[in-house]
């Protein structure tokens, strides 16, 4: 399959294809803004989301003093919007996700879609709020007293249950899903992943195998992670692997930059909206964000925290080879960038492993230098930035890197780079060994930007 080139991308037209999985539909809730449009602009400003962690004693652990926190006003949309007696918050966050999402892909208001739906969704046991201990411990104690009581009788069980009400974590595990398809109007394939930092991306890369297999014709996916808490905090503390830094909150999570001491958790969300090229056709849907090209998924057994060189250049060289790219043809990085010792310098390695001299004309970008890491919900949210970049031509600034480590030797800019982009690969790694690495391609018809939205992209000289 040719690829378009990058003097005059999508030209050649091989992105129109009715089997192509195109990305029609992007939601985001983060640090940097509720809707996408504002995030958008904050990734070109180069605006951290990035504060001080004042709503605990931090005082004894070794990091862990800033946070990617959603502004108070986010919050209050949310909840406003989306938030239910029965509902966690993490479950509020990503119903604010999928319905920025479904509006933006023109599913608002109308119909049903014909064919059928899957939704694939990422979040963190025993829900996208756990980490508190007593969330745990709770939900296992009810296991064991229910077990004790009336063993594995169905009847006994259902009495046990009877008017009995569940904590929000337990009601999450069957609601979300019952819930989406209420909004679709339509019966859903469901699919929850549990894979902590490649979630999102995986959770991608399960939708669109369901769409390519034609189990369905349009999907939903979601991911969202709010786990600033104490608990959550020393269990990060205890790997060493939270920022240590001592200067301004914003400057704290540093990806690829010499002076970087480790990551910053974030709460965020984000959603997609897939359909095969022809489905999104048939309701009028011309003009798709992105299109997904190849991806490779890879779980490693050499250590649970620690990524290896060798496994992410196999992940990504696959995910070009199954997309029918060349390492030529990728014009930008979405990294991984963690901000970690060990991580980004890894990531590099991989990068110039596959790259070579190409490396140095390769633009990289860094959400998580704004944000902070959202674990599962990064790959989705960092997904909707590799389909801005595609369409709009640019590629954020990674502001907080003023001091670029020759060991990564990573191209970055300090300010928006405006090209022609006809391809990004964007990579996500988690602990566990999971490796995750997707090639996304500009369509032939991209996107616009919205009328209305305020222009904070740079224009040519």
């Amino acid at each position: 399959m040719s690829f378009p080139s990058h003097e005059n991308p999508g030209t050649d037209d091989p992105l129109d294809r009715p089997d192509d999985i195109v990305i029609t539909g992007l939601g985001v809730v983060t640090p940097i803004g509720g809707d996408v449009e504002t995030f958008w602009a904050a990734n070109l400003e180069g605006r951290s989301g990035i504060v001080l962690e004042e709503r605990m004693d931090t005082r004894g652990l070794p990091c862990g003093w800033t946070a990617g926190l959603n502004p108070d006003d986010v919050k209050d949309t949310v909840r406003a919007g989306h938030g239910a007696l029965d509902r966690s918050w993490g479950d509020s966050l990503m119903h604010a996700c999928v319905e920025q999402a479904l509006t933006d892909a023109d599913f608002a208001g109308r119909p049903p879609a014909d064919g059928p739906a899957a939704l694939v969704y990422a979040r963190v046991w025993p829900g996208p709020t756990g980490s508190f201990p007593q969330d745990y411990v709770t939900h296992m104690a009810d296991l064991a007293d229910r077990y004790d009581a009336v063993g594995n009788d169905p009847v006994g069980i259902l009495e046990r249950l009877r008017g009995r009400r569940l904590s929000l974590e337990t009601q999450d595990l069957s609601a979300f899903p019952r819930e989406i398809a209420e909004r679709l109007g339509t019966a859903v394939l469901p699919v929850r992943l549990e894979a902590t930092c490649s979630g999102g991306l995986r959770a991608i890369a399960e939708a669109a195998r369901l769409l390519r297999s034609g189990r369905a014709e349009y999907a939903v996916v979601s991911a969202a992670v709010s786990r600033n808490t104490p608990y959550a905090l020393s269990q990060y503390g205890q790997l060493m692997a939270l920022s240590r830094w001592q200067g301004e909150p914003g400057q704290a999570s540093m990806p690829f930059d010499k002076r970087r001491t480790g990551m910053v958790i974030n709460e965020s969300a984000g959603a997609l909206v897939l359909e095969t090229a022809a489905h999104a056709a048939r309701r009028g849907m011309t003009r798709p964000h992105a299109v997904i090209g190849g991806w490779r998924l890879a779980v490693d057994t050499a250590h649970m925290t620690a990524p290896r060189v060798e496994m992410i250049e196999r992940v990504m060289r696959t995910a070009l080879a199954e997309a029918g790219a060349q390492p030529e043809d990728v014009d930008s990085v979405n990294a991984h960038d963690t901000s970690t010792r060990l991580n980004d310098v890894t990531e590099a390695r991989a990068l110039h492993q596959v790259f070579g001299e190409r490396m140095a004309e390769i633009d990289t970008c860094a959400v998580k230098s704004l944000t902070g890491h959202g674990s599962a919900a990064s790959g989705v949210v960092e997904t909707a930035v590799a389909a801005l970049t595609l369409c709009r031509g640019v590629v954020p600034p990674v502001v907080t890197c003023t001091e670029p480590d020759p060991a990564c030797g990573v191209k970055t800019s300090l300010t928006p780079v405006r090209r022609p982009v006809a391809a990004v690969l964007k990579n996500s790694f988690g602990f566990g060994g999971q490796y995750a690495s997707m090639l996304f391609r500009r369509p032939a018809t991209p996107r616009p930007a919205p009328e209305q939205a305020p222009s904070h992209e740079p224009q040519p000289a």
